[in-house]
């Protein structure tokens, strides 16, 4: 077994805009670490971390992978992330269990609209950051504007760590003092350090003194010691950065070209030097004051389900340690579903590979197999506790499409790899149409669905036919409304009665819906209040879902002197839909939060583009290199949106769409 030291440990986040590089990155330090011994590339759809069939044939990252290596000592586990907000939810659950995140950003490009997104997502998890510039051997790359840029966006100091020298594939390290290269023949693994000339030693020493003035504040004796203009040795430096990367405060930023193999190390050491082990973490003391008030033992075991995949039938549970430790064939409590379960195998994890372990300790991500009824953000524990973490927040479907098979069995083989997919995506969802018996599922996006058809055709083996994307609208009420109702009908020998009187008043938009009871607890009041939760799944305009709505339930009572169960649950079901009827119900859709970048020269068009589609628009950036427009836009008017832009823009604008929230059709 490996020597386990907590202290070496770091968990980060590779996060970043589709197509800024972070899987080749991640290729590259798996290779310097000498985890594998031959980079793939992504454009060859040979990388290590892409390893699904989707991920190879269209070049992007769908699914986050896990791997760890060991670099100057420390063990970091790697999570890498999609870059396609269509598959948010991959980011969202592994900066869950993230201690750290390293940012890339594009050399030309800077700060992209995914970039916001992802940092955001970074920022409400707590985790310290580094930021590595890419691609900055390109024509058009600006090192220093996408620092600048990355300093006045999120009100950070963006601290350059090492620079590109004018002198191509060198870098300025100001702490080194020196300039580095990276040997071609051997795809960079070889390091060379060499005298600043004279252009370099100036940007040097100006890097150092911007530097020391910003990190003064962290740290008492880097302070005296500049105040006297005195040495200041690289072990106080070390610390200064270390604590304000910690504070959220400063963000170190390197820079290099992944593809081209140099610059990466850098990056590798300021990793094990500035971003925090498990104990120093957000999320760690966060969890640690959780089970201090939950009476759990200091040792006791604390784990949390992040991912959940399948192979073929076989279910693999992603889990984060948190505290103690847990061990194969060990039974655990899940704190959601109030039972136990049994973990029969841990494997530590690289990408698609697995090696069997026999324990997992504080802060290390594993894999665990046997947990059958396990589903993303579910806590678990050796022993009995109702405390659950944070559950991982999940965007909500917008999209559906129907799918049509062939026969009844193609629909059972499609249901069950969906109710595969569904478990391993919270953010998917699938049902069957009550009027056309069509199989329909509902996803993010375009790209979302189109990639779930591919993989459902390939997998399942089925013919099918499918139509063109929906967008999902909702009801909601405008006004109180109270009504009654009395059901009397016989079935057999029994006849069934009941009276029910029921009031619905609206809520905030996104607080969801609610079903209480006022008439107090009674045999009979369980199966109206399920009832009228059944009734506001289907609404009274178009028969869509009922949302932001309080139901109160008033009264159960006798109907000619006879109550039953099916009477409460049919005069229930009556009684809402005349109240909702009566509530001025109307239509609401998904509004989509739009984040566009473009050359200056297009704003105008990007402009025209979006009041064509009814949006709204928020805020627009007018800068020389940040240029940008945020809008608010109904989802169906935003269909072949991408094609549009592409074309009024010659390619030159890209935008990210996230879902925002429902409000009503104007």
């Amino acid at each position: 077994m490996k020597k386990y030291h907590p202290d070496a440990l770091r968990n980060i986040g590779i996060i970043a805009h589709i197509d800024a590089g972070k899987t080749t990155l991640t290729e590259r330090l798996l290779y310097y670490a000498h985890k594998i011994h031959k980079t793939g590339e992504v454009h060859d759809g040979n990388a290590t971390m892409d390893y699904l069939e989707e991920e190879q044939k269209r070049g992007i990252t769908i699914s986050s992978a896990c791997t760890t290596i060991q670099w100057n000592g420390a063990e970091i586990s790697i999570i890498d992330t999609p870059g396609h907000v269509d598959f948010n939810v991959e980011v969202e659950r592994a900066l869950r269990v993230c201690d750290g995140a390293v940012v890339v950003l594009c050399g030309i490009s800077g700060i992209e609209s995914q970039s916001e997104t992802v940092w955001r997502q970074a920022q409400k998890y707590g985790l310290p950051k580094l930021a590595f510039v890419n691609k900055i051997d390109r024509p058009g790359a600006d090192f220093w504007r996408v620092t600048r840029e990355l300093g006045q966006r999120f009100g950070i100091i963006a601290l350059a760590m090492t620079m590109p020298s004018a002198t191509e594939g060198r870098l300025i390290d100001w702490m080194r003092g020196q300039a580095l290269t990276f040997a071609p023949d051997d795809h960079g693994s070889t390091v060379t350090l060499h005298d600043l000339d004279p252009d370099e030693a100036a940007l040097c020493a100006q890097a150092r003194r911007d530097a020391l003035e910003a990190l003064a504040d962290f740290d008492d004796e880097l302070m005296e010691l500049y105040l006297a203009d005195a040495e200041i040795p690289e072990v106080c430096i070390v610390r200064a950065i270390r604590t304000g990367t910690l504070a959220g405060t400063v963000v170190p930023v390197f820079c290099g070209s992944a593809l081209k193999n140099f610059g990466v190390q850098p990056v590798m050491d300021g990793i094990v030097r500035f971003l925090p082990n498990p104990e120093h973490s957000h999320s760690h003391k966060h969890v640690q004051s959780l089970i201090a008030e939950h009476g759990i033992q200091a040792d006791g075991f604390v784990g949390f389900v992040f991912k959940v995949q399948f192979d073929g039938a076989h279910k693999r549970n992603f889990i984060r340690v948190y505290n103690g430790q847990v061990s194969e064939n060990s039974a655990v409590y899940n704190s959601r579903r109030k039972a136990f379960e049994k973990i029969h195998k841990l494997y530590a994890v690289h990408a698609n590979k697995h090696e069997s372990i026999t324990q997992a300790r504080p802060g290390e991500i594993v894999l665990a197999t046997g947990l059958k009824e396990c589903v993303t953000a579910d806590t678990l524990f050796h022993g009995k506790t109702d405390l659950l973490l944070e559950h991982i927040d999940i965007l909500q479907p917008v999209l559906n499409i129907a799918l049509v098979p062939g026969s009844a069995s193609d629909t059972e083989k499609l249901e069950l790899l969906l109710e595969r997919y569904v478990i391993e995506d919270p953010t998917l969802r699938f049902f069957t149409d009550a009027d056309t018996e069509q199989l329909i599922v509902s996803g993010l996006g375009e790209l979302h669905l189109e990639v779930l058809l591919e993989r459902l055709r390939r997998e399942s083996g089925v013919a099918f036919r499918y139509g063109n994307p929906q967008v999902i609208f909702l009801e909601t009420i405008q006004a109180q409304a109270s009504a009654e109702s009395s059901y009397k009908k016989t079935f057999g020998e029994h006849i069934h009665r009941a009276l029910v009187r029921v009031a619905v008043s609206p809520r905030e938009r996104g607080q969801g819906n609610v079903c209480v009871a006022d008439c107090g607890p009674g045999p009979y009041t369980e199966i109206a209040l399920k009832a009228m939760e059944d009734a506001l799944q289907a609404g009274v305009v178009q028969g869509c879902v009922v949302a932001d709505v309080q139901a109160q339930l008033i009264a159960i009572e006798p109907f000619e002197n006879s109550l039953t169960d099916l009477g409460v649950r049919m005069a229930t079901l009556d009684a809402m839909k005349e109240a909702l009827t009566q509530a001025r119900p109307t239509i609401m859709e998904p509004l989509m939060d739009m984040r566009l970048g473009m050359p200056p020269d297009y704003v105008g068009e990007c402009v025209n583009l979006l009041g064509a589609k009814n949006a709204r628009i928020l805020d627009v950036r007018t800068g020389e290199h940040d240029c940008g427009i945020v809008a608010l836009a109904p989802m169906r008017q935003l269909f072949g949106f991408a094609t549009e832009l592409r074309s009024r823009t010659k390619g030159k604008a890209f935008y990210t769409l996230t879902f925002e929230r429902y409000d009503v059709v104007e």
